[in-house]
């Protein structure tokens, strides 16, 4: 039986942010003339044709679009935007607002996410009636990387627009980024310039918001997507209504354990994470997307799963699942468990987060808290290929996503279709080979590196060796 939440308005106060690292964050940085800023240092390769900063602003706004979140951001004057904090209330989700966090994403930031770095979602809280929401903008974060994704319904045709907002912070002048300043709460603080980009303008990069949310392909109605939309909600946490679930008896506690000394994690106090009841949930993610319309998922994670797992050593029901994914017809399916961590490389991260956090240890010698599934995980997350796998089916897995003729005719990369290897030119399967060869932190290295990990030896060989049919 479908277990259902109570659903009540709340509001969720964010405190002042002070910590041992970067003590700097206590009073976020009012916004700055961008004109007199530096540029950045080490931009992202993928975005540096495109402008930035006010430039890129007013090409966005020269296009109306009809959602809550363009007429805020577009608004005169420009919205100061210098924290997560302040994106928030931008985006009016600083007050009636409901979040839920993920230990297991199957989207472009997957490969850093856990239950020690989350993907958050903050989003409007919907009635126990399940309405519509007046407004929808929703935002997704993980730490890592200095962007924020988010999505926004259209008031009057009811379309999804999607956005990437970058942001820049001192840090990013002065080449001074390190894993520290990245991974710790101190990127959610001291923004000092932001760019908000359209999925348009990131269509032919590795940021492409439409592979995963239009996937009838190009035309075609865009979707939003939760792939676990019925209890037991595996991944998800907090989840304490009705039923407490395994995830958060499992993920909610190493979430914990790791930020005790944060202040908040995507501008939601920890706190209020780890006392939710139920404005933080799974559950509560779900229910928009119900109140939305959007109850039908491509290859949902079917929730017997987790029973099936639980009686025997393999799940039948998810065995078919990935099947799916691995013959490129949908993303990867979430993991069968609720921890994709290896416990050692977990137990190890989360020690030296705490460490540096606390100023027990340098914060150069930060270890990567996104460095730790499991190599179960790995390949069941389609991060890595299975091992031994053909070289017809290693192309399939891993570039399926957005090479599978469904995307756009006019970019670039509709030029390579691996659902067609055998009706390819000698010329572009030759490109694709060098591609599968660039260094790992390349833009034009294949897979991307955000959406998988490089390449084992024997499977880029096979991959290679069926590219050079």
């Amino acid at each position: 039986m479908k277990h259902l939440p109570r659903l009540c308005l709340v509001s969720l106060l964010l405190p002042a942010c002070v910590g041992e690292i970067g003590e700097e964050m206590a009073t976020d940085q009012a916004a700055v003339d961008w004109d007199t800023l530096p540029p950045v240092s080490a931009p992202d390769p993928e975005l540096l044709a495109l402008p930035t900063r006010e430039a890129q602003l007013r090409a966005l706004c020269a296009t109306p679009r009809g959602d809550s979140f363009f007429q805020a951001v577009c608004a005169t004057p420009r919205p100061d935007i210098t924290d997560f904090a302040s994106l928030l209330e931008v985006a009016n989700l600083d007050e009636s607002r409901a979040f839920a966090l993920t230990g297991n994403s199957t989207s472009l930031v997957k490969r850093a996410v856990s239950a020690i770095n989350p993907r958050i979602i903050v989003f409007p809280r919907v009635t126990e009636m399940r309405e519509r929401p007046a407004e929808m903008t929703a935002i997704g974060f993980v730490r890592g990387e200095p962007f924020v994704e988010i999505v926004s319904r259209d008031l009057s045709s009811g379309d999804y627009n999607f956005y990437l907002l970058t942001f820049e912070r001192q840090c990013d002048y002065d080449g001074s980024c390190d894993l520290a300043s990245l991974l710790t709460e101190e990127i959610e603080h001291g923004w000092t310039a932001f760019s908000v980009y359209s999925e348009e303008d990131v269509e032919n990069t590795s940021f492409d918001c439409r592979s995963c949310h239009q996937p009838g392909g190009h035309g075609t109605t865009k979707i939003l997507r939760m792939q676990e939309l019925e209890f037991p909600w595996l991944h998800w946490f907090p989840q304490r209504f009705v039923q407490r679930t395994e995830s958060d008896r499992v993920l909610t506690a190493q979430f914990v354990e790791a930020h005790a000394r944060d202040t908040q994690y995507g501008g939601i106090p920890i706190a209020t994470i780890q006392n939710a009841l139920d404005e933080g949930s799974g559950a509560q993610l779900e229910a928009l997307l119900v109140a939305e319309g959007q109850a039908a998922q491509p290859n949902v994670f079917d929730p017997r799963i987790e029973a099936e797992i639980k009686a025997g050593p393999s799940s039948p029901t998810w065995e078919k699942q990935f099947a799916v994914s691995l013959a490129g017809d949908s993303i990867s399916v979430p993991y069968p468990l609720a921890d994709v961590t290896d416990p050692a490389l977990r137990a190890e991260r989360t020690r030296s987060y705490l460490d540096v956090v606390m100023g027990a240890a340098p914060r150069e010698s930060l270890l990567d808290p996104r460095d730790l599934f499991s190599e179960d995980a790995k390949v069941k997350l389609g991060l890595v290929p299975p091992p031994g796998a053909s070289g017809r089916a290693v192309l399939t897995q891993l570039c399926s996503r957005c090479h599978d003729g469904r995307g756009n005719p006019a970019l670039s990369r509709a030029a390579f279709n691996v659902k067609n290897l055998d009706g390819m030119s000698r010329e572009m399967k030759d490109r694709a080979i060098h591609r599968l060869q660039e260094p790992a932190t390349s833009p034009l290295r294949m897979p991307p590196w955000r959406a998988a990990d490089a390449l084992p030896p024997a499977e880029l060989a096979a991959a290679i060796e069926e590219l050079s049919k």
